[in-house]
C-alpha cells in the first residue's frame, strides 16, 4: 500500500501506477507536426485517455476470447477441418448477437436515464465475472453448447455498454476533437487486434481455451477499472417526453424506449444515419466471408497469404480514420458517409477482377479507407445532431438494426443454400453492386432532406 502525498489516504499499488501513467501520458506534450494536434490533443485529455486505455484492454481480451471460443469448438471435435468450423462460429456470433435484437430498446431509456459511467464499469465488471465462469462450466459440460448462455448474456452486457460509451464521448470530448476522438475510440479495435490476434492464437494453442478465458476476465475487470477513473460526470443532461419536449423527471422504461424509436422515425437525418449504418452492418457480414472465399479459391492463398489480405484491409481503415482526423473540410462533410459506401461497393466489386494476390490487397485497403470513411463520420454526425438526452436511443436503434442486418447476412450466408452456388468473384461483385445502390439511394434521400430543412 502507498499513501497519497496529499491526503495520506492509502491507495492500493496497482490503482497508484495506473493513475500514475495516466497522468504522465495525459501531461506529455512533444512538439506537433501539422495535421497531429488534433490527436494528441484529445489523448492528453485524461479522461478520453482512460477511456481508450480501458477499451484497448477490453479489445485485446476480446481478441483472445474470440480465439479461445474457437479453440472450443476445435476441441470439441479434434478432427475437424477450419472451415468445417463456420456453422458452430455462425451460432456462437448467432447467440452473441440475438440480445442486441431483444434488448436494444431497453438499452435506449438506460442509457438516457442513468449514468452512462455507472453502465459501462457495471457491464464491464459482469463480463469479467462471466468469463471467470467459463472455465467452471466447462469442467461442468465441455461441450460448445454449454457456453451459449454465457455468450447470450455477455452480448447483452455489451448491448448496454456500446450506446453508453458512444452516448457519453461528447460529454469526454470537446466537439472540435469528436472526430479525433471517434476516430481514436473506433481503431482500438482493430489495434488491439493487430497487437493481440498473433499471440492469441500461440496462447490458446499453448494453454488451451481455460487460461485464456481468466485472461479476458482480467482485461475486463481493468477495463471497468480505467473508466471507473473518470472524473467527468456521463449522466445525461436532461430528459425528453415527447419528441423536441424537454422535461424533467422519471419516465417508465416502455415510454423511454418509444420516445428514443419515435425521436429516430422523426429525425431524417439521424433515420438515414441509422439505415446506412445497417447496410454497412449486412455488407461487412457477408463481405468476410465472401473475401475468404475468394482468396483460396481464386488467388489459391493459404493461411499466411490470406492474413495478409485481412491486414491490408485493416491498414486501409487506419489510414481512412487517420485522414478523416486530419481533414476540416471531411470532418463536417454530411454527405461523407453516403459517399464512402458508395465508393466502398465500388471497391469491394474491383476485388475479383484481378487474380494477383497484390492488386486484391490494394483493392481491400482501398475497402477498408472507404468503411472508416462510412462508419466514424456517421457516428459522429448524430452525436452532433441528436440532443444528450435522446443520443442513447438513437445509438441503440442504431445497434438494433445493425444486429438485424449482422444476423440476416448470418442467415443468408449459413442458414439458406442462397449463397452456397454462387461463386465467391460474382458474389463479391453482387454484393459490391448491392453496396453501391443503397449508399446511393440513401445519399440521395439525404440531400433531399437537406434541401427540405434549408427551405
Amino acid at each position: 500500500m502507498r499513501q497519497t502525498i496529499a491526503t495520506g489516504r492509502p491507495i492500493s499499488t496497482a490503482k497508484f501506477a495506473l493513475k500514475f501513467a495516466l497522468a504522465a501520458a495525459a501531461r506529455y506534450n512533444p512538439p506537433l507536426m501539422a495535421g497531429d494536434e488534433h490527436f494528441l490533443a484529445i489523448l492528453r485529455n485524461r479522461d478520453f485517455l482512460k477511456l481508450y486505455i480501458g477499451q484497448l484492454g477490453s479489445g485485446v481480451g476480446d481478441r483472445l476470447h474470440q480465439m479461445a471460443l474457437l479453440g472450443v469448438i476445435m476441441a470439441a471435435d479434434p478432427g475437424r477441418e477450419f472451415a468445417a468450423s463456420g456453422p458452430e462460429t455462425a451460432r456462437l456470433m448467432f447467440f452473441g448477437m440475438l440480445p442486441v435484437l431483444l434488448f436494444s430498446l431497453l438499452a435506449v431509456a438506460w442509457t438516457d436515464r442513468w449514468s452512462r459511467k455507472l453502465t459501462m464499469v457495471a457491464a464491464d465488471s459482469l463480463r469479467a465475472a462471466f468469463a471467470f465462469c467459463i472455465p467452471l462450466i466447462r469442467q461442468w459440460d465441455p461441450s460448445v453448447r454449454a457456453l451459449y448462455g454465457v455468450v447470450f448474456v455477455m452480448g447483452t452486457l455489451a448491448t448496454f455498454h456500446g450506446p453508453a460509451r458512444l452516448a457519453g464521448m461528447p460529454r469526454i470530448a470537446e466537439p472540435r476533437l469528436l472526430m479525433a476522438a471517434n476516430s481514436l475510440s473506433n481503431s482500438s479495435g482493430a489495434v488491439a487486434g493487430l497487437l493481440a490476434i498473433p499471440l492469441a492464437g500461440w496462447a490458446v494453442q499453448a494453454l488451451g481455451p481455460n487460461p485464456c478465458f481468466v485472461i479476458d476476465g482480467f482485461t475486463f475487470m481493468f477495463s471497468a477499472l480505467c473508466i471507473a477513473l473518470i472524473a467527468r460526470s456521463l449522466k445525461p443532461e436532461g430528459r425528453c417526453g415527447r419528441v423536441g419536449v424537454w422535461e424533467s423527471g422519471r419516465g417508465n422504461t416502455l415510454a423511454d424506449a418509444r420516445a428514443g424509436l419515435a425521436y429516430t422515425l422523426a429525425h431524417r437525418e439521424a433515420l438515414l444515419l441509422v439505415l446506412l449504418g445497417a447496410l454497412f452492418t449486412f455488407v461487412g457480414g457477408v463481405l468476410l466471408v465472401a473475401v475468404l472465399a475468394f482468396a483460396t479459391t481464386a488467388l489459391g492463398l493459404r493461411e499466411a497469404g490470406v492474413g495478409m489480405l485481412i491486414s491490408a484491409g485493416g491498414l486501409g481503415m487506419a489510414l481512412g480514420l487517420f485522414a478523416v482526423s486530419r481533414s476540416e473540410r471531411l470532418k463536417h462533410a454530411a454527405w461523407l458517409p453516403f459517399a464512402a459506401q458508395v465508393a466502398m461497393g465500388a471497391c469491394i466489386a474491383a476485388v475479383p477482377l484481378t487474380r494477383s494476390a497484390w492488386v486484391a490487397g490494394l483493392a481491400l485497403a482501398a475497402v477498408g479507407a472507404a468503411a472508416a470513411l462510412a462508419s466514424v463520420p456517421a457516428d459522429t454526425r448524430v452525436q452532433e445532431i441528436v440532443p444528450d438526452a435522446r443520443r442513447g436511443g438513437v445509438f441503440s436503434v442504431k445497434q438494433l438494426l445493425a444486429a438485424g442486418a449482422f444476423l440476416l447476412a448470418l442467415w443468408v450466408q449459413f442458414g439458406s443454400g442462397a449463397l452456397q452456388t454462387i461463386a465467391p468473384g460474382r458474389l463479391l461483385t453482387a454484393l459490391g453492386a448491392v453496396a453501391v445502390a443503397g449508399g446511393a439511394v440513401l445519399w440521395v434521400m439525404h440531400r433531399a432532406a437537406s434541401r427540405e430543412t434549408a427551405v
